[in-house]
């Protein structure tokens, strides 16, 4: 799930804010806070739509280390594969 913007709603019991995930067909809400009332609930949804930005390019550059330590991770299990392949076929040859 990844966050694409930030609303609020008005209930009985204040304002709440959520983070919401419109990028599929069916539209998440995570429950972030509840305010007293809508000024709050806007001037805190505007500062949480600034950071949005700034947490999906942190989540990005943590996601490319992670496939390029697997990516390492995979060419020496690979490489060692092989040199065992060839000890074994070395071993075996008269």
């Amino acid at each position: 799930m990844q966050f694409t913007d930030v609303e609020y709603e008005v209930c009985s019991r204040g304002v709440e804010i959520y983070a919401i995930d419109v990028s599929r067909q069916t539209k998440s809400k995570l429950f972030i806070c509840r305010v007293a009332n809508e000024q709050q609930a806007a001037s805190l949804t505007a500062q949480f739509k600034e950071g949005l930005p700034k947490i999906k390019l942190k989540k990005r550059k943590i996601a490319m280390k992670r496939a390029s330590i697997a990516c390492e991770k995979s060419a020496v299990t690979s490489a060692n594969y092989q040199d065992r392949a060839a000890q074994r076929q070395s071993a075996s040859r008269p």
